[in-house]
């Protein structure tokens, strides 16, 4: 089985790719002037697409919140985790109340105007800009400080 500080970076992934396909469809959707609301066809794939993004960055910041508890036991100084841990933290918050705003307008069938609809895409492109940042941080933790990495040495057959 794997240590539990090793889920974390299985499950970040997904969070980072749905929000990036988020912020592709839905502005795909919109230059082919499609509605990204209501429960027609593409909004019904947006909705999804968004609650998906949700519920992965919960789940990823959780296994990112043990991953740094196990960080700090093997004595890394928290100076070297804090950006990546708060934006983490702002990430998955931002991104679960993003997947429910989203949820509500599928719920309720809503319409949204042309301009609304592109100040959606707009969040969402800086949702993608953010879940990056948060990417790139966590990869310096791994790159350049050696967190959560194993140093195994050559396998023999």
């Amino acid at each position: 089985m794997l240590p539990i500080e090793q889920f974390h970076p299985l499950a970040v992934h997904f969070p980072i790719v749905f929000t990036l396909l988020l912020a592709v469809f839905d502005c795909g959707a919109m230059l082919w002037g499609k509605s990204i609301g209501g429960r027609t066809v593409i909004g019904n794939v947006s909705a999804g697409i968004a609650l998906c993004a949700g519920v992965s960055a919960a789940i990823a910041f959780v296994f990112g919140d043990l991953a740094l508890d196990v960080a700090l036991a093997k004595g890394t100084p928290l100076s070297v985790l804090e950006t990546h841990e708060e934006l983490g933290r702002i990430t998955a918050g931002v991104l679960v109340f993003w997947s429910i705003v989203r949820s509500i307008i599928w719920w309720r069938d809503t319409t949204l105007s042309r301009t609304l609809s592109w100040t959606v895409v707009a969040i969402e492109l800086a949702l993608a800009g953010l879940i990056v940042a948060t990417a790139y941080f966590g990869g310096q933790l791994v790159y350049e400080f050696g967190i959560g990495v194993t140093t195994g040495g050559a396998r023999t057959p």
